[in-house]
């Protein structure tokens, strides 16, 4: 279980980095034509394939195990968190840019000082919830070789061990609803 909670986290961390650029370059208000073109379509491409589909290819790709589950996850954490950081930041007071832009401020400053203050609040909230959704995510791609817990219970289900079955699928509710817990205390913190 410990594997596919690390999973969503480094998954989680990378996947959002990676998002940040890719939403500013989405902001249709924020960037040049060709680049909003070519981020939204990387964001339609990882929006297109399910989970399942995008594991399947990432373990026939670098083999069986977490590396497998950690790309997956993160390729589906990009598709989502860049297009509604996007739409956030298509919604931004472009008052508030234009007045920091008034000042002689740089591209950087303009958007560390006139966009970052505007999405703080939703970035940690979308965040903390696609952390939630990777953890239930990395319990399943695990079926298919992905790493994690999943690849456990499709073990023990093959060994018809159903006490050890219904102990991964309890621990798996556990953690899914912690998980949620926390999700739900972010967000309510930051909204």
């Amino acid at each position: 279980m410990l594997e596919s909670v690390a999973m969503a986290m480094v998954a989680t961390v990378t996947g959002v980095a990676v998002s940040v650029p890719v939403a500013f370059m989405a902001a249709e208000n924020l960037s040049p034509k060709p680049l909003y073109a070519l981020s939204r379509g990387l964001i339609s491409v990882s929006r297109a394939f399910n989970a399942i589909i995008v594991a399947i290819l990432a373990v026939k790709a670098v083999g069986f195990g977490p590396l497998a589950g950690i790309i997956t996850i993160t390729f589906k954490t990009v598709g989502f968190f860049s297009k509604l950081l996007a739409e956030d930041i298509e919604d931004i007071d472009m008052g508030s840019v234009a007045a920091v832009r008034a000042t002689g401020s740089s591209p950087i400053q303009t958007l560390l000082y006139g966009v970052a203050p505007q999405i703080i609040p939703r970035f940690a909230g979308l965040s903390v919830y696609r952390w939630d959704i990777n953890i239930r995510t990395s319990t399943v791609i695990g079926i298919v070789g992905a790493g994690g817990i999943g690849s456990v219970l499709l073990t023990a289900f093959n060994r018809y061990d159903y006490q050890y079955v219904s102990a991964i699928l309890l621990s798996i509710i556990v953690v899914v609803l912690f998980a949620e817990a926390v999700s739900a205390g972010v967000r309510r913190r930051y909204q």
